[in-house]
């Protein structure tokens, strides 16, 4: 008996390491392939995933490329499919297969376009639809909602995740743009993605990624020892402790940036700060080093662009004379040192003065169309104007300084968003005492000037926290802030303090 009972055990034993067997055998990829997925437009689109070690893969898709590949000894696998070149206006779905040896998976309506990241915090995750908890929905969102039926835009969103390492998968799954699927999405990212989808000479199928956390840092976007390689971005970010998983380094990049690397992309869009406006300039090396370092990882120079900072002012009828928010935009735009990168400006955006005391701004429609504006121009070659006027250089005539704009940002020329005086320039002299200025349109040049400034030295324009601002071309493409001086203490005179002045 003692003999029969073993012989049993043994079986079963035997048996239980052939299911297992029979199951590491099985091909399975990260989720961020599946059904309605897009994948890149005319290039050697990675794929990849797991099975047993030695299993043979073989790929086939339904436009015509194939490829076969053998597990390594660690049961991954990696090769790539030649993806074909989207026809504008054409939407067609493939069919693609992945077939292990004991099982096949099935990806159906997958279309060939253009792929985005959308990642940041909360301004990148704002929804389209109005929710309770403060963030009121995009201008006419029900309107908006309704009429999002765009089935060839698809959309992904990369849930939340915090691991101490590098993660192999996410959560998430591709759906099609309709008013169902989009009323929780990011706004940004969907203006974004409908203004290139709408573009007669692009309108291919735009696949749209997100990739963002409400109340996230900078800091934990990017790769610890990328930190760590850094003294200064050692000493801001690695060695504070964190007060949550939103500050803490590498977080986001381990369980959000990490499993979808190397899927093949046309670029990011960022709409990141927030969390980090104290930071000063060191922000600007954090966003360099994180933007180098995700080039890295997917091997290519992929196109970045970025929003600047909206118009903010804490407290009850406050005065505008505060300007750490103002040159942390600055800090923001160092980004653009580096290739295939831009920057809008929002400070215009605001749909009315009380929005300056708020975080969440409604007009995410025009945020996500200054966005795309840059990728139709730099990415598509598309004759759009994506620039708003740019400073130049200056002159001092007397009492005046003339401002000269870069001719490229220009457009048809200058003009104002709401057709009165030019607002937000501040003018001083050798006291460094900035004084609201007059300033007027004069052909392609700004002039500006102060009753109490005979002697003028330096020039801001929209250097400060809460500059609503309304200069922009004819194209309605604001202008971005500047400043002639290089310094980090001065003095504001408010308006109303000026008034009292008078």
């Amino acid at each position: 008996m003692f003999k029969v009972i073993i012989s049993k055990t043994i079986i079963g034993f035997i048996l239980l390491l052939s299911l297992v067997s029979v199951k590491g055998q099985n091909v399975s990829m990260p989720n961020i392939f599946g059904s309605n997925m897009v994948l890149q437009q005319n290039t050697n689109a990675p794929f990849w995933g797991w099975a047993s070690p030695g299993a043979s893969i073989e790929i086939d898709a339904e436009w015509g490329a194939k490829a076969k590949v053998v597990t390594g000894s660690d049961g991954k696998w990696k090769t790539t499919i030649k993806t074909p070149v989207a026809i504008p206006g054409k939407m067609p779905k493939y069919l693609v297969t992945v077939k292990g040896q004991d099982n096949t998976l099935y990806f159906e309506d997958v279309q060939i376009g253009e792929v985005w990241v959308c990642g940041g915090q909360s301004n990148m995750t704002y929804h389209m639809k109005y929710l309770d908890s403060g963030m009121q929905g995009v201008v006419d969102y029900e309107k908006e909602i309704k009429e999002a039926k765009y089935p060839s835009i698809k959309i992904y969103t990369v849930e939340r995740a915090t691991p101490s390492a590098p993660a192999t998968n996410c959560n998430g799954s591709w759906k099609s743009c309709s008013p169902s699927s989009i009323a929780g999405f990011s706004a940004p990212a969907y203006y974004f993605g409908r203004q290139l989808f709408l573009n007669k000479e692009v309108n291919v199928p735009i696949g749209l990624i997100l990739d963002a956390v409400s109340g996230s840092s900078i800091q934990a976007w990017i790769k610890k020892d990328t930190l760590l390689a850094n003294p200064e971005l050692r000493t801001k970010y690695i060695l504070p402790k964190p007060k949550d998983a939103n500050g803490t380094p590498s977080l986001f990049y381990n369980g959000m940036i990490a499993p979808i690397i190397p899927y093949a992309i046309k670029g990011f869009i960022w709409y990141q700060g927030e969390s980090n406006a104290g930071d000063g300039r060191i922000y600007g090396k954090a966003n360099i080093a994180m933007l180098r370092d995700w080039r890295k990882d997917w091997g290519y120079d992929f196109s970045f662009y970025a929003v600047q900072l909206t118009p903010r002012l804490w407290g009850v009828n406050p005065k505008d004379v505060v300007y750490g928010r103002a040159l942390f935009r600055e800090w923001q735009s160092q980004v653009t040192t580096e290739p295939n990168t831009g920057i809008i400006v929002t400070s215009d955006l605001l749909i009315n003065k009380e929005e300056v005391g708020i975080t969440h701004t409604r007009n995410k429609k025009d945020v996500g169309i200054r966005l795309a504006n840059w990728a139709l121009a730099k990415d598509y070659g598309q004759p759009v104007q994506y620039l708003g006027p740019v400073y130049a250089s200056h002159i001092i005539v007397g009492d005046k300084v003339i401002i000269n704009y870069k001719p490229e940002s220009l457009g048809s020329g200058l003009t104002t968003k709401d057709g009165g005086a030019v607002k937000c320039f501040k003018i001083a002299g050798a006291d460094n005492v900035f004084y609201p200025a007059k300033a007027k349109i004069d052909g392609n040049t700004i002039i500006v000037s102060c009753d109490k400034v005979n002697n003028p030295v330096s020039v801001r324009y929209a250097v400060s926290d809460g500059a609503m601002t309304n200069l922009m071309n004819k194209e309605g493409i604001a202008a971005y802030p500047f400043r002639t001086d290089t310094l980090d203490k001065v003095t504001y005179i408010a308006e109303e303090e000026l008034e009292h002045l008078n």
